[in-house]
């Protein structure tokens, strides 16, 4: 074989292989369309995977996996309980 055939079936699997976290769902997608404000604990791993305490009456973030369903003093309320890499390095609230 060629080295120039080579070098190409090489590219390729390499770019077959960056895509596959994507075309499964585990690249990016959830995490970034997910924010914290009130961010709770998180792992040392690298990015970090952490939890969100923010409690929404309206439901979870349609990313979430866990939402947990809550009553307090009377009121509904739901927090996400999922683990996920860099959860809290966005904030919802837009800072003034």
């Amino acid at each position: 074989m060629r080295p120039q055939v080579l070098l190409a079936a090489l590219a390729i699997f390499v770019v077959l292989a960056a895509a596959l976290p994507v075309i499964h769902g585990q690249g990016a997608t959830p995490s970034a369309s997910l924010c914290c404000d009130n961010c709770g604990t998180c792992t040392r791993s690298i990015p970090p995977r952490c939890t969100c305490m923010d409690a929404s009456p309206s439901g979870c973030n349609l990313a979430c996996k866990t939402c947990d369903k809550s009553t307090i003093a009377g009121r509904d309320s739901f927090q996400c309980k999922d683990r996920v890499a860099n959860f809290c390095q966005r904030s919802c609230t837009k800072a003034t």
